[in-house]
């Protein structure tokens, strides 16, 4: 049988090096930044980060995955704050987006990556698992504690209502980015979308 030889294979072997881990990493989002999607090579990322090939297809297995993964480096995570509003955790959520996308370094890759995914649907699947999908869900968890808290309708599809509050945030940076939104506008938009998925009164 050949069906349980490859496990134990992978896990001997010496420990991975973090230093080299992100110097890959770093490397690869510096060559996004300067030339696309399209102009970067695991030989250019190599030698930029100063290894061998070897290195980076240890760690990925190809093009997509260490680009999909150097990009999800980027994203900062919001903290959890124990007691924070739907409202305040929402604006948490948002502003760590444009935070983040207001970076010289983010501001470059995104728009660049975006235009690299119109021709590249797995790459596209990649980045939206990996990095969309995971923010996504902590918007969905905190919409759906604002309908047990009654400050949305039940009938709000939560999706839609997470794209509302994502959307203007999104259009901002990579549209209308003159003048660049600034730190207010996360709780600018949040208050106007959950003022229109509040529960109405009966006449």
């Amino acid at each position: 049988m050949t069906t349980t030889t490859d496990a134990p294979t992978r896990r001997t072997g010496r420990p991975r090096d973090p230093e080299v881990d992100s110097a890959i990493l770093s490397a690869t989002l510096q060559l996004l930044a300067d030339g696309g999607y399209e102009a970067l090579t695991i030989e250019a990322v190599a030698a930029s980060a100063g290894v061998g090939k070897a290195s980076v297809y240890r760690r990925h297995a190809g093009k997509e995955e260490l680009v999909v993964e150097a990009v999800a480096s980027l994203i900062e995570p919001a903290e959890r704050v124990e007691g924070a509003s739907v409202r305040d955790e929402l604006g948490a959520l948002l502003e760590a987006v444009r935070r983040k996308s207001d970076s010289s370094l983010a501001g470059k890759i995104f728009p660049r990556l975006l235009g690299a995914a119109a021709d590249n649907p797995e790459l596209m699947a990649r980045y939206r698992v990996q990095v969309l999908d995971p923010r996504r869900r902590r918007f969905l968890e905190v919409l759906a504690r604002g309908i047990h808290e009654g400050l949305v309708r039940p009938d709000v599809d939560l999706d839609h209502a997470a794209d509302l509050i994502v959307g203007p945030m999104a259009y901002r940076h990579l549209i209308r980015t003159d003048p660049p939104p600034g730190p207010d506008l996360a709780a600018r938009i949040v208050d106007d979308v959950l003022l229109a998925l509040s529960p109405q009164e009966n006449p």
